[in-house]
């Protein structure tokens, strides 16, 4: 009676799940649902977990199908053979630099002393013609029998008249004679005496002659205004005995005007002339200093 329970409720068992998987609608595999049959007692059947449904394959790109090759590892060596990467630098373009309209350049003013300036005008000869007003003079040192201290005799002339010509280039032209004239007879000094000496026994002759040669220190062109540090050289006749001569002095331009004053100092032997022998003069002193009070104008 033990064993009837067990038994029976093994059958019944059996049976219930074989009535349940007929209901069903068989989710199994061919392969599974084959049951053994013969003598021996049907042996119990496992059911199996359903299989989960295959997600749907997503469309294959061609360019992944593909096969990629793989890039070889690098060795040693292939890392110092390997071909350094060399960056290539493409040349800035060059701006291109519109033309720009050319000008005349202005004429250059070179003096002699090396100064530069710029002409505003043509480069051309130049007269300068001295004016009335004009003086001629000469210092000499004397000393009185009746004065204690030495004194300075001065004699001069308005009689003096002369051109001196530039070419383009500034130096004195050579075409042109660059000269002036002074008259001696019209000298004159605060001793009589002195002035009758000079015209008679002096040897001065009538008249002396400069004709110059040489002009430095100026600019050229002539400026409008300003003043100029000169030197003048040149050749000086006295009794017919020529010398050369250089002149110094400070010449003031305002437009066309020119005043200013030049001098030199010479001998009496120099140019053989004779000093003065009066009784009331003890002596005379060698230097005999010129000087030329200028006006004039230039064209």
């Amino acid at each position: 009676m033990k064993l009837v329970g067990p038994v029976c409720i093994s059958f019944a068992l059996l049976f219930g799940l074989v009535g349940c998987s007929s209901n069903r609608v068989d989710e199994t595999p061919a392969e599974a649902k084959t049951i053994e049959t013969g003598s021996a007692p049907p042996k119990q059947i496992t059911k199996l977990a359903p299989v989960a449904p295959v997600a749907p394959v997503a469309p294959v790109n061609k360019e992944s199908s593909e096969v990629k090759k793989t890039a070889p590892v690098a060795t040693p060596d292939s890392l110092v053979k390997a071909t350094p990467m060399i960056a290539t630098v493409l040349p800035k373009p060059v701006p291109t630099i519109k033309p720009s309209s050319t000008k005349p350049l202005s004429p250059t003013a070179i003096s002699s002393q090396g100064t530069v300036t710029t002409a505003t005008a043509d480069l051309q000869a130049v007269l300068i013609s001295l004016q009335p007003g004009s003086i001629a003079r000469y210092k000499i040192g004397e000393q009185f029998a009746q004065l204690p201290t030495p004194i300075t005799a001065v004699g001069e002339t308005s009689g003096i008249n002369g051109k001196v010509y530039f070419d383009p280039s500034g130096n004195i032209s050579a075409s042109d004679a660059s000269i002036i004239v002074i008259d001696v007879d019209s000298l004159k000094s605060d001793e009589n005496k002195r002035d009758n000496w000079v015209r008679r026994n002096g040897g001065i002759g009538s008249e002396i002659v400069i004709n110059l040669t040489k002009v430095s220190g100026h600019t050229w062109p002539l400026p409008d205004f300003g003043k100029m540090e000169v030197i003048i050289e040149g050749d000086m006749t006295i009794s017919d005995v020529a010398k050369p001569v250089t002149w110094k002095g400070i010449l003031d331009i305002a437009g066309s005007d020119i005043t200013g004053s030049i001098s030199t100092i010479i001998t009496w032997d120099q140019f053989s002339l004779s000093k003065p022998r009066l009784p009331f003069i003890i002596s005379v002193d060698d230097e005999i200093m010129l000087e030329l009070e200028v006006i004039a104008t230039k064209e």
